[in-house]
């Protein structure tokens, strides 16, 4: 049992550093700085939309034992819709957005700082470079967790951790006596669950299995038991972080305008905390948070698409070719590209996110058509909801549905439309 809490423990600190990217870092001390002295209820509704969110999905494909599966917790939908699913979530996230905005990011609030330029040769050396190290880290699979889990992201807690600390001892100001906007409790609920760490998880969920499979915790109650103890562990470190950074942000609340840029308000923070060091720290705490979620996402693209054509993708083909693609979009086109895969994101989040609801109940729901319907009426008044940012007129009704402002339009309908599944007739065909 003390080696599999050991095990627990190194993955999951290396899952805490795959969710843990560069917006976590600069949202939280928003946070706080919009809520003042109800930051506390800001950072609990912005944990449990954001963490709260993700851990459910673990706990669903846990429950269904689909987590080591190539369609994941999506295979109730079918084999054919549970894959495309799947892959259309690891491109996006990964080789199409996620991935470049990492190294985007890294470059523009970590290197432009200490450097003072922002060439475009610069930019596309720091990409070669940024890159290069994503695939030194995740080229050999087995490794991948363990590398991301025992070295990188001890770094990246510890530099966390010593500014939240400081910030404790040393506040750098009083907090307010009121919060700067209203509604603190749906503005951070709705932050949390923007953030789709709830898609990142499903995608990195077979990462982490495969991991402690490989140590030999391959039969379904130790898989169970790692998994969901690495989750907590994961859940744990996120919790203490996000709540520091969030009081560090109510700290600074008398000090910066809600309107401040929020990179800007992090660096800001970093500064007094830490002095004049502050910005090669912050840079640190950037660049090693922003580096462990590419090696992540380059993994789980490498591990998904090497297991969906058996093989006749190498894993370290795959890790080559998002890598390189994604070095190339970091700096030619990023803004188009996040044009393109934040439509198809905002579609496809719901549909997830009712297919996990529903998987909580898994062995209480027979009918397959159940969890199809489901995602089928999320996803459509998530489509609609698209089409309401290209003409707004002939799709206002979307705005009228209930839970429509926080971002949870689509919930009713999914009710709905998974009451109507149960009547139809389930299929023996799951091919399709």
């Amino acid at each position: 049992m003390l080696q599999l809490g050991l095990h627990s423990v190194i993955v999951g600190f290396a899952l805490f550093s795959m969710l843990f990217g560069a917006g976590n870092v600069i949202f939280p001390p928003y946070v706080g700085l919009t809520a003042g002295p109800e930051w506390v209820i800001g950072f609990l509704c912005y944990y449990m939309a954001d963490v709260g969110l993700a851990l459910v999905a673990v706990f669903a494909m846990l429950r269904t034992q689909s987590i080591d599966k190539v369609e994941g917790i999506m295979s109730r939908l079918g084999y054919i819709p549970a894959k495309l699913m799947i892959a259309v979530m690891v491109i996006c996230i990964g080789p199409l957005l996620a991935m470049p905005r990492t190294c985007a990011t890294t470059f523009s609030l970590a290197i432009v700082p200490l450097i003072g330029t922002d060439s475009v040769y610069v930019s596309v050396l720091f990409a070669g470079l940024f890159f290069a190290l994503t695939f030194l880290f995740s080229y050999k699979e087995s490794t991948l967790v363990d590398l991301v889990g025992r070295y990188l992201t001890p770094l990246l807690v510890f530099g966390l951790l010593m500014m939240i600390v400081l910030g404790f001892i040393s506040p750098i100001g009083p907090i307010s006596d009121s919060p700067k906007i209203e509604n603190i409790a749906w503005m951070s609920i709705s932050a949390g669950y923007q953030t789709l760490d709830v898609l990142a998880m499903v995608i990195f969920g077979i990462l982490i299995v495969n991991a402690l499979k490989a140590k030999g915790y391959s039969t379904p109650k130790l898989k169970f038991i790692s998994v969901g103890a690495a989750s907590l562990v994961a859940g744990l470190l996120l919790f203490v972080v996000y709540g520091g950074l969030c009081y560090l942000g109510a700290t600074a609340s008398t000090l910066y305008p809600d309107n401040i840029d929020k990179g800007q308000l992090v660096l800001g923070i970093s500064s007094r905390v830490f002095g004049w060091e502050g910005s090669v720290i912050l840079s640190l705490i950037i660049a090693l948070a922003c580096l462990t979620t590419a090696i992540a996402l380059a993994g789980a693209a490498g591990t998904f698409f090497s297991t969906l054509t058996n093989g006749k993708w190498s894993y370290k083909f795959v890790i080559i070719v998002v890598c390189a693609f994604s070095a190339v979009v970091s700096n030619f086109g990023l803004n188009n590209i996040i044009a393109l895969a934040a439509p198809i994101l905002t579609v496809l989040y719901p549909g997830v996110l009712a297919v996990i609801f529903l998987s909580l109940f898994d062995n209480k729901i027979k009918n397959d058509n159940v969890f199809r319907s489901a995602a089928l009426g999320a996803m459509a008044v998530s489509f609609c909801e698209v089409m309401g940012w290209y003409w707004p007129e002939a799709f206002a009704f979307v705005k009228y549905l209930p839970f429509q402002q926080p971002g949870f339009g689509w919930i009713v309908p999914a009710a709905v439309f998974a009451l109507l599944g149960s009547f139809i007739r389930p299929s023996n065909n799951n091919n399709v």
